[in-house]
């Protein structure tokens, strides 16, 4: 049998073994297992925080319990970064070194989550391992050769680890494939082209891998997917992010996958475990939406990491809340539910995540203080062992939430406006079947509609042009990469904006063409980090210095303006 053939298989049976919950002994290929004892649960957990420089010098009775439970601390990548001007979460590499130094002498083993292929970065010398990496104000090109270029800058980014004798074990990938593919989503309305496809991103993703290894032989690769932003096997997606209409969101992350899977199997390279960042609200909440709440959401999560066993990889889990945005108190209380929950929803992770890129927890010691993230990682360390020693993982029933109604209405204020022919077919329907009812409609009923709601609006702007605006508190600025559109010489046209909200609170905004004091559209709700899309009608005559001059209206009165560039050679009349 293939060496590599062998390696698959073994790690495959170690994979699967991870359901069978006692020791056991291996027959050719036939599994017979001993009795089972009350529960599973890991016995070490992965750790990250944004302020792992503190271990250089910590002293061992600050985090005795976390250090012996711990099998690997990941650093962020551009907290090691070592800039001629640090970031205030920057960690000088003096100490990087000394962390590292700490962290192996306690036998932990170290992780970078990086593979930042739509990051702007500029490398100073590209084939200078040590040259000096920049930040860039230009967004890189998602075109061949990507994958390699962005493994020889973060290769530079790790200079206080290497130049120091030593190298990661792991590298965590942060979702490379939607970088690749719908690059621009860590900000807000960036549009920047993809790659053309799932097989050219995945070969950019196995360019990284190999460079990584030219230069670190023994690393190995960990695949994180941002679980909700993704649609599943043909489902839903739980979230659909600004300029994402369709229910998939960034499409279906099981065939995206197994692109990826292939492409890395053919290169004789292998995906070490996935990691799924699927935030505790994702596992415990409902969705709002009456098409993402048709999904069993903890099921979905449980598929996951039976896809990972069936490709020989093992399964880590994140483990946290949003509500780091309000205390660590808060989130330590919901990071805990979530590992008793998954368990007793039959999950059987290799490692429960510690990490919070929220506010909170603010420090990472002293695991005595209950507002540290050590604090916390000696409670999941203390639990895991309680329930492998036989305490019973506390399940939970799935919160369900009342459909939100906001989404509907926008939409069909939309078509409205824009084929109102189909606005009279659809709105009675969707009156019935959910408006206009008192009490929440009958989810197939209720999803049923909104699909057919959103393909109508699909279908009515697929001809429109669109702008894509980004608004503040203090502004709204045209989208990134966005060329002039075309007018032609028709008497009234109408284009769509999307309006994607940076604001810190919701707002009805409503647009209109200056010079021009009737909307087509009533106000949209728009809520933070959401999009709304607005209708505009003008008259080419409205044209002035070849841009089209918008009013942004927001309800309290405020009133922000701004110039869209048109294509000139469009502005003429069409001639026979």
């Amino acid at each position: 049998m293939p060496q590599s053939l062998l390696t698959r298989l073994s790690k495959t049976i170690h994979s699967w073994l991870r359901f069978v919950p006692k020791p056991c002994l291996i027959v050719g290929l036939f599994v017979f297992s001993a009795e089972a004892h009350a529960s599973f649960a890991p016995e070490k957990i992965w750790l990250n925080h944004f302020r792992l420089g503190d271990l250089a010098a910590a002293e061992d009775g600050q985090w005795a319990i976390t250090a012996k439970g711990t099998d690997t601390v990941f650093f962020a990548l551009n907290t090691v970064w070592p800039l001629p001007q640090p970031m205030r979460l920057s960690i000088p590499p003096d100490v990087t070194a000394a962390t590292c130094k700490n962290l192996r002498e306690k036998g932990i083993r170290i992780g970078i989550e990086c593979g930042y292929m739509d990051h702007p970065i500029q490398l100073l010398e590209p084939s200078n391992p040590a040259s000096d990496a920049l930040p860039s104000r230009e967004m890189p090109k998602m075109e061949k050769g990507i994958g390699r270029i962005t493994a020889r800058a973060e290769i530079a980014k790790l200079r206080p680890i290497w130049q120091a004798g030593d190298a990661p074990d792991f590298l965590v990938l942060d979702d490379p494939m939607r970088r690749l593919l719908i690059p621009g989503q860590d900000v807000l309305g960036q549009c920047v082209p993809g790659m053309p496809s799932i097989e050219a991103a995945a070969a950019e993703v196995v360019g990284y891998m190999q460079t990584m290894r030219e230069k670190f032989p023994r690393v190995q690769f960990v695949i994180i997917l941002n679980f909700p932003n993704w649609g599943w096997r043909g489902q839903p997606a739980y979230t659909v992010a600004p300029n994402r209409p369709s229910p998939m969101n960034w499409g279906d992350a099981a065939v995206v996958l197994d692109g990826l899977y292939a492409a890395v199997d053919e290169a004789q390279l292998s995906i070490h475990a996935l990691q799924g960042d699927f935030p505790w609200r994702y596992f415990s909440e409902a969705p709002i939406s009456a098409i993402a709440a048709t999904v069993d959401w903890q099921q979905r999560l449980l598929e996951l990491e039976a896809y990972a066993r069936t490709r020989g990889s093992r399964f880590h889990l994140v483990t946290n809340s949003e509500t780091g945005y309000l205390s660590a108190e808060a989130f330590a209380k919901d990071s805990l539910s979530y590992l008793d929950a998954y368990l007793a929803a039959g999950g059987k992770p290799d490692h429960f995540v510690v990490q919070s890129w929220y506010p909170h927890p603010k420090n990472l010691l002293p695991e005595n203080d209950p507002d540290a993230a050590t604090w916390l990682a000696a409670r999941f360390i203390e639990r895991q062992a309680e329930i492998r020693d036989g305490s019973e993982p506390r399940g939970i029933s799935v919160k369900k939430q009342a459909f939100n109604r906001s989404e509907p209405e926008a939409l069909l204020a939309l078509l409205n406006a824009i084929a109102p022919d189909r606005w009279a077919e659809l709105s009675p329907l969707l009156d019935k079947n959910w408006l206009a009812q008192t009490h929440e409609p009958n989810l197939t009923d209720a999803a049923g509609s909104l699909k057919s709601l959103r393909t109508s609006v699909d279908e009515a702007m697929a001809n429109l042009p669109k702008v894509v605006l980004v608004m503040s508190d203090r502004e709204v600025t045209q989208g990134r990469g966005q060329a002039p559109i075309a007018v032609t010489a028709e008497p009234s046209q109408v284009w769509i904006l999307e309006i994607i909200s940076q604001a810190s609170l919701s707002h009805q905004v409503s647009a209109w063409v200056d010079g021009d004091s009737n909307p087509i559209m009533k106000p949209v709700w728009i809520s933070p980090s959401t999009s709304g899309k607005i209708a505009v009608r003008f008259k080419p005559e409205m044209i002035r210095e070849s841009a089209l001059h918008l009013q942004i209206g927001i309800e309290d009165g405020e009133v922000f303006k701004i110039a869209l560039p048109v294509s000139e050679k469009t502005l003429a009349p069409n001639k026979p």
